[in-house]
């Protein structure tokens, strides 16, 4: 049971545009949202970041996805992982490339530039985190300097995202929780605390 009641969007009108287009790309307006509006600051500085980095083009939309799948997964936030695993396929991000995550050094399916953002994720969800010089060279192979600050910032994002989802044990929709138990159960995926 979610620790802070998620608001509805009718409590919220200063975000109803935000809302609305949350809404018509997602399907349905993910509680983390409504939750984060009991303190509208969170939620106005929440939407800034969507739009800095989230809905920038210079990053394709499938490494966007991979991004803050992989450093959700690693970091064991299953509602931020279910969520973006949910509708990864639409955006051109293959369920093998979800379900292979664990095994990103081996597993055929990612591309050499796909490894480099993997184990950014990989080092930086650990606690130290353990980003290196050699992670960000990595990166600087396959991705110019404006790509390169788009990740870094997902990961980050998804940081706090994934944080705050954890701790308000955000009760999770029914879209990306249908997802996580078709795609994502095989892996370990697990609904608590979003029950």
């Amino acid at each position: 049971m979610s620790r802070f009641a998620p608001l509805a969007p009718a409590d919220l009108p200063e975000f109803a545009a935000a809302l609305a287009a949350i809404r018509a790309d997602h399907g349905y307006i993910p509680n983390s949202f409504l939750t984060l509006g009991h303190h509208p600051a969170f939620l106005r500085a929440t939407d800034a970041l969507a739009g800095a980095l989230w809905y920038d083009d210079r990053l394709p939309q499938p490494i966007r996805r991979l991004t803050g799948f992989a450093f959700s997964w690693f970091s064991g936030a299953m509602y931020s992982a279910a969520h973006l695993a949910h509708g990864a396929e639409e955006l051109g991000l293959s369920p093998a490339k979800l379900q292979a995550v664990d095994d990103w050094e081996t597993a055929p399916v990612y591309s050499p530039a796909e490894r480099a953002v993997l184990r950014l994720c990989r080092n930086a969800a650990r606690m130290p985190g353990e980003v290196g010089d050699a992670d960000m060279a990595a990166l600087r192979a396959h991705f110019p300097a404006p790509q390169i600050l788009l990740i870094v910032g997902l990961i980050c994002w998804h940081a706090f995202l994934n944080r705050w989802n954890d701790m308000a044990a955000t009760t999770l929709e029914a879209a990306p929780r249908q997802t996580a138990e078709t795609l994502l159960v095989p892996m370990g995926w697990t609904l608590h605390p979003h029950a």
